[in-house]
This record gives structure tokens, C-alpha cells and sequence, in this order.
């Protein structure tokens, strides 16, 4: 299918003025829409929004399984304010010394495989999906300093009831330590995918705002002024999804957040930033 047709399958969405232009597809079609990622990376798509990769009683079961926690799982916390949890590391919340990141990146990908026994991997599906969105472009972990390691490709994220994440946008590895080796990798233009796990019963939505930021040095990323930017009267787009669905987004440019989660059941979903590779055909990706 041609780039125009994936745009005439797009619609636009945003109040209080449409402006974010999604495309809606079920995972059983991604194969249709080869070129839907370049159109995403080129700006002519804001998101797509890829239905059913996984199946409602695999996110199900997932769930209970993460509920049950493991210390192998490498739980750590975003600040106390944001009543929310990682499993795996994220490394923009690391200290400046990533060396026990990679050491534990091996284990914690084993332990992915182990959260879905005898059923396809998580990262090797949503891959795949990724890819077939992609022109069949490879995404993989990117590879660590040393020969042999590699990133962690996703975080699985706990948001408990009240938790959140504030306004930003993620085009940060040039102004981050912790991105010194992968921005020698990648890209400057980042995007992401959320795998939704386990919606919340309210909020807990995430929220793009039509506001572009072209530099990591911004109100919205640096330090103690993260996610205080004025953002009154600036239309914004929610896209709910259900368990089992990814949503890709333009999340290095556009302002975004989540909505502060209403009620006991914790939002679960898996997380992956992405961008083009420097010296190959492929998508590195990291949590």
C-alpha cells in the first residue's frame, strides 16, 4: 500500500483543533501499511495506533504474573511524587556510571521470556509488528559498548492509583550522560511504542499535545524545570487503548503525558524508544 493511501487512512484528531493525524489498524493488517513508520518519522503521521498485538487473556496473564513481582525483574522507582514503578532500568533516571546496566540487560531480557512461557516473546512480537510497519526495516535491542551487550529494548512500568507522568518530550540523549554512547548510534529524532498490558479503570490515558519541541534543551526535559511549561489552552489528543494494543508516537517532538490513573487497578504497559540506526538498515531500541 502507497504512502498516499496510508495517509487517507489517517484521520485527525484533537480538541480543542484537530491537529494530531493517527492511523488506526488492527495488528492482522500491519503488513498493509509498510511505509506507515516512515510517514511517522517524516512528520506526515503523528501516531498509529495498532490493535490487538497481543491477545486480551495474554495481557491477562501477563498482568498477574507482574503483580507477583521478582527481584530478577529489576524493580526501581520514578520519583516518590509520580506513584510509579519500573521493571528494568530506565536510563533516564540512571546515574552517570551505566555499567551495571548492561551487566543486568542479559538477565532481564530472560526474564521477558519467562513472563510468556511456551507463547511468542514480547519483544520478538512487537518487533516483528514494528517492522512490518517499517518496510521490513530489523528492529533489535541496540548494542552495548562492549561486543556482546546490548540495550534493554523495552521497561514494563507500573503506574498505581494517582500516578502520572508530567509533560515532556523525549529528544534528550544529546543533553543526558547516561545517551553519550547511544547517541553515537542513533539518530537525534527518537520515537516510541506503548504496549498496553493492563489499562487502568479511568485517567492513566496518555495525552499528546500540539506542541513541537525541536530541541532537547528545553522547559520541558531540563532537570528541576521538567514538565512546567505552560500548556493552557494548547489542543491536545487522548488515545485510549485496550490490553493487547501498541500505540506509536511521535514522542521525541510532541509535548505529552500521562494522565494521573483514578481508581485501585494500576496501568500496566511495556515501553520502547526508538530511532533510525547511523550505520546500518535497522531501528535500535532501548527502555
Amino acid at each position: 500500500m502507497s504512502n498516499s493511501n496510508t495517509l487517507t487512512a489517517a484521520e485527525l484528531i484533537g480538541s480543542p483543533a484537530p491537529f494530531f493525524r493517527l492511523l488506526r489498524l488492527a495488528a492482522a493488517d500491519s503488513h498493509q501499511f509498510p511505509d506507515a513508520i516512515e510517514a511517522l518519522r517524516t512528520h506526515r503521521l503523528t501516531g498509529i495506533h495498532v490493535r490487538s498485538v497481543f491477545s486480551g487473556e495474554q495481557m491477562h496473564a501477563l498482568t498477574h504474573r507482574l503483580q507477583g513481582g521478582s527481584d530478577r525483574l529489576l524493580r526501581t522507582s520514578f520519583p516518590e511524587q509520580f506513584r510509579s514503578w519500573f521493571y528494568g532500568r530506565n536510563l533516564n533516571l540512571m546515574g552517570t556510571n551505566p555499567d551495571s546496566y548492561f551487566a543486568e540487560a542479559e538477565q532481564f531480557h530472560q526474564c521477558l521470556q519467562e513472563l510468556m512461557p511456551g507463547e511468542m516473546n514480547l519483544l520478538q512480537r512487537l518487533f516483528e509488528v514494528l517492522s512490518q510497519l517499517d518496510g521490513q526495516r530489523p528492529y533489535r535491542p541496540a548494542p552495548g559498548p562492549v561486543p556482546g551487550t546490548e540495550y534493554m529494548g523495552i521497561t514494563v512500568r507500573e503506574h498505581a492509583e494517582g500516578g502520572y507522568i508530567p509533560p515532556h518530550c523525549d529528544n534528550e540523549q544529546r543533553v543526558r550522560l547516561t545517551y553519550d554512547h547511544l547517541s553515537t548510534l542513533v539518530g537525534n529524532h527518537m520515537y516510541s511504542a506503548v504496549l498496553m498490558i493492563a489499562p487502568a479503570e479511568n485517567g492513566g490515558c496518555l495525552k499528546i499535545y500540539d506542541r513541537v519541541i525541536e530541541s532537547a534543551e528545553s522547559e520541558f526535559n531540563s532537570g528541576a524545570s521538567a514538565g512546567k511549561g505552560d500548556l493552557s489552552g494548547v489542543a491536545a489528543a487522548e488515545i485510549p487503548s485496550a490490553a493487547g494494543d501498541v500505540v506509536i508516537v511521535d514522542s521525541g517532538r510532541y509535548v505529552h503525558e500521562v494522565t494521573p490513573v483514578v481508581g485501585k487497578q494500576s496501568r500496566w504497559v511495556a515501553c520502547s524508544f526508538m530511532s533510525r540506526a547511523l550505520d546500518r538498515d535497522a531501528v535500535y531500541c532501548w527502555g
